[in-house]
């Protein structure tokens, strides 16, 4: 498989600018954010919230400067699936939203998938 380093490098940092940007936002808006994961039912939403700006700033700075990508991409893959489970729930969803929570759950499974590509392609490595 031939990969150009350069595109490579390029989507890594664009899709990991999500997290980073999501998670940087969520630190300015810490209280609205626990409210919100609180009304989505998760459990100790303070705990989750710090949780989550710690994989999203952490992990995404990872994917973005290369460093530990691989491991950094799966456990934001992992993240990632759990988000979308808790909060894009179409079809429990009223039919005014439905379709906007469709779109958003599906977008979440494009980006686990690059996610696992980026953790399946090995180009930073020293060889």
């Amino acid at each position: 498989m031939q990969i150009s380093p350069t595109l490579y490098r390029i989507g890594r940092v664009l899709l990991a600018s999500l997290f980073v940007i999501s998670g940087l936002l969520k630190i300015t808006a810490f209280s609205g954010v626990v409210g919100y994961m609180s009304s989505l039912g998760i459990p100790f939403a303070t705990f989750a919230v710090l949780i989550t700006i710690l994989v999203e700033v952490g992990g995404g700075l990872a994917i973005m400067t290369g460093w530990n990508a691989r491991p950094a991409a799966l456990i934001v893959a992992l993240f990632t699936v759990g988000a979308t489970l808790s909060a894009h729930r179409f079809w429990q969803a009223d039919p005014a939203s439905m379709q906007n929570q469709l779109n958003h759950f599906l977008k979440n499974i494009s980006i686990i998938g690059a996610l696992l590509m980026l953790a399946a392609v090995d180009t930073d490595s020293k060889k």
